[in-house]
């Protein structure tokens, strides 16, 4: 029988000392069993680290592992390092606070085995609070009101995301050779957005309407601070901006329109902070 590929589950962790147990226990149970873990901690100053170093204890030998420290460099940069660090034919990530849901890993895996000219997927999953209550059924339709029916054909799925982005984490599972072409922009705060528009662009992008993971919304992930809140509306807008030129006619219209509907709420905001 053929060896399943080596499939390398990625976790950037920053500051989920409550959380990051419960996603290390769904990576080793998922049943996809030809799997290495590669865990990058991005400078937390919580007990991320050693809710990490007792659970590695605790599961020695179980699973493939390579663990990291770093001091902080953001989302965008240690997601490239561990992407860098990993070894398999196809990457997941996953965040320190999320978690897989069972079959996860291979359905997305056998989607793209049955699709050779999709480079990446995408999926939905469940939405889940602090305490693992659900939210939501959807991430996609029930929490960001996509229109999952769009998503299901390339051109419908182009649009979709185009006008009304809404891909929550953990859903995603790409081939190494998309790495290759196109890494996550370093400079930009919401990097996923800028990487799916050049995925999507080129009609390299798959969708499954299956629950892969769980995403959680907690306290931490809902506060923004002023100067974040800004960076991001400002890289919404560049990253339209960037990508612009990759989609038809009609399509760069509607990210013109985004580019000013993110324009102006930023505006309103300066123009209240220059007058306070």
């Amino acid at each position: 029988m053929k060896q399943q590929p080596l499939i390398s589950v990625l976790v950037p962790a920053y500051n989920h000392e409550k959380f990051i147990r419960k996603t290390l226990d769904s990576i080793l149970e998922d049943d996809y069993s030809n799997k290495e873990l590669i865990i990058l901690n991005d400078g937390s100053t919580d007990n991320t680290e050693q809710e990490i170093e007792a659970w590695l204890k605790d599961n020695k030998g179980n699973i493939p592992v390579i663990y990291k420290y770093q001091k902080n460099c953001g989302i965008s940069k240690t997601r490239n390092s561990l992407i860098e660090k990993s070894n398999g034919a196809f990457l997941v990530f996953i965040s320190s606070d999320d978690y897989l849901l069972q079959e996860g890993i291979r359905k997305r895996f056998n989607y793209l085995a049955d699709n050779p000219e999709k480079l990446a997927v995408f999926s939905d999953c469940i939405v889940v609070d602090e305490n693992d209550h659900i939210i939501s059924e959807s991430g996609l339709s029930g929490y960001y009101s996509a229109n999952k029916e769009n998503l299901k054909s390339d051109e419908k799925r182009k649009k979709e995301l185009v006008t009304n982005w809404s891909v929550p984490g953990g859903t995603l599972m790409i081939k190494r050779e998309t790495y290759n072409k196109f890494q996550y922009d370093e400079s930009l705060l919401i990097e996923d957005l800028d990487f799916y528009l050049k995925l999507v662009s080129q009609n390299k992008l798959g969708f499954i309407d299956e629950k892969v993971s769980a995403y959680r919304v907690h306290g931490a992930n809902t506060c923004m601070k002023d100067e974040n809140w800004v960076k991001i509306q400002k890289d919404i807008i560049n990253t339209y901006k960037k990508n612009l030129k990759r989609f038809s006619f009609s399509l760069q219209l509607r990210m013109l329109y985004k580019m000013a509907i993110n324009y102006k709420p930023l505006l309103i905001y300066k123009l209240k902070k220059k007058v306070n």
